[in-house]
């Protein structure tokens, strides 16, 4: 076979230098003076009739391509007796040497560059193409914080073919969904699964299948159970694992259906910042990448100590984080507490007199007045007896958040006979004992004889009050009871 030197012409193409050779085509880097732009030629080496026609159809599948995350194909020519492909010259890294040197990568830039991968793929689908050969080395990371996606050598549109047939396994073995490696049946979904792969790869340095020989490493795909990611790097998200599970889940109904789903978790997890300076993080990423810089003495420390480290950094804030959010609840729940409390202040002419809220006991008035602290807010019936329990002052009252509600209590002196007075406020109110209308408030010092009474205070414009209380014989008792507007 001939070979291109140096400045030697491929038609009107200058050939610059040979930048790569595999063992279907052989790549140079040209100039093309009519446009004077950079190009890549890739050249057909020993064809053979069935390989001449998949490069004729890389060559009408990328032809038709326009999009920033897909290489383009400029022309397709035949030239002394061989056949050459032009295509875009990106001037950069692909992600196979990247990955050797560099990996694992922060999640965060193989997010960016995963989810570049994602949109390429998205239009071609769309296009009812499958690449069926997503791997690093078909992938180039350019100093411009470009990605592109290329080689469409074995991509496969919904035209039928007789290039493939089901049972014919194409592909890298390595980036293989399960129903590829099966031989199966091939769809976007098996393109989504290979850059799970390369996802998992990114972010541990690892591939997620291995075995000693290709038959190995494709039954262990097609069983699909795989070391989690955070097996080599602890420090991997849930949000990421999950996306990466996804992606490479062996059942076809759980996995990504389509790019643009995978598109919309990325975005999820990718900072604002991440999307707004995309081009230059990856820009940066690459530079450091080629520079010396780059290694430091963590890339000297065995991985294990590395890992052993950030465990221990992990548990340490993770303990700060939980005392810090512990102390945060304690001092919330402690400002809602006050939010809904009051006081109650409560005057009497009888000292030592006890204090009952809905008949609960609150305490002794000592003295004259006291003052009672963390009342819940609403409405109560307060209850006032003197300390020989001869005496009673009742009322109804209202407990209002962060105020103080004051009651000043006249509790009536042990009489011959028991005797209740009735008041309201304002006054003039309809009032019922058991029924039956006694009068309006106020009613003050009637004799009435012990037991069981339902009183009833109506007013027009107020809401109807009543209550219940049982008298007893020899005792005097003010009910007085502030009526509230409808």
């Amino acid at each position: 076979m001939t070979r291109i030197l140096e400045d030697e012409k491929i038609g009107s193409f200058r050939i610059v230098e040979k930048i790569g050779e595999g063992g279907m085509a052989i790549i140079y880097k040209a100039i093309q003076p009519s446009l004077n732009r950079t190009v890549v030629i890739k050249k057909l080496k020993d064809p053979n009739r069935e390989i001449i026609e998949r490069f004729k159809k890389e060559a009408y599948v990328s032809a038709t391509f326009s999009q920033a995350n897909v290489l383009a194909i400029y022309d397709f020519i035949f030239y002394s007796k061989s056949y050459y492909l032009v295509m875009e010259y990106i001037d950069g890294k692909n992600l196979r040497s990247i990955i050797d040197y560099a990996a694992p990568i922060s999640p965060r830039i193989a997010s960016l560059i995963v989810r570049e991968i994602a949109c390429g793929l998205e239009y071609i689908h769309s296009k009812g193409i499958t690449h069926r050969d997503i791997k690093p080395s078909n992938i180039i990371l350019s100093y411009k914080g470009d990605v592109k996606l290329i080689d469409f050598g074995v991509a496969k549109d919904e035209t039928p073919s007789k290039l493939t047939v089901t049972g014919m396994i194409v592909g890298t073995p390595s980036y293989m969904s399960p129903e590829q490696a099966n031989g199966d049946k091939i769809t976007i979904q098996s393109d989504i699964y290979s850059l799970g792969v390369l996802l998992y790869e990114l972010v541990t340095g690892r591939k997620p299948f291995s075995g000693d020989t290709n038959t190995e490493l494709l039954m262990k795909i097609i069983k699909g159970k795989f070391p989690s990611p955070r097996k080599y790097n602890q420090d991997l998200s849930w949000r990421l694992l999950r996306i990466i599970k996804k992606c490479m889940h062996r059942d076809l109904d759980k996995r990504y259906n389509t790019a643009a789903e995978l598109i919309h978790d990325l975005d999820l997890f990718i900072p604002w910042k991440g999307h707004s300076n995309k081009a230059e993080l990856l820009t940066d990423f690459l530079r450091k990448y080629e520079s010396s810089e780059e290694i430091s003495m963590s890339d000297l420390v065995n991985p294990t100590e590395i890992h052993t480290k950030k465990t221990i950094r992990f548990w340490f804030n993770t303990l700060i984080m939980l005392m810090i959010c512990i102390f945060a609840l304690f001092k919330l729940n402690q400002f809602f507490k006050d939010e809904r409390l009051s006081r109650l202040s409560v005057q009497t002419n009888i000292p030592n007199s006890k204090v009952y809220l809905n008949n609960h006991y609150l305490g002794n008035v000592n003295g004259n007045k006291a003052i009672f602290y963390n009342i819940p807010s609403g409405n109560y019936i307060i209850k006032i007896i003197s300390p020989e329990g001869n005496g009673a002052f009742i009322s109804n009252i209202k407990s209002i958040p962060q105020a103080e509600s004051s009651v000043i209590a006249r509790i009536p002196l042990t009489n011959a006979k028991s005797r209740i007075s009735l008041q309201t406020s304002p006054k003039n109110a309809i009032i019922f004992l058991n029924g039956h209308n006694c009068g309006d408030s106020p009613i003050l010092d009637s004799t009435i004889v012990s037991g069981k009474y339902k009183i009833t205070f109506v007013k027009e414009g107020f809401e109807t009050y009543t209550t219940e209380i049982e008298l007893e014989s020899g005792q005097n008792y003010i009910l007085n009871i502030m009526l509230q507007k409808k």
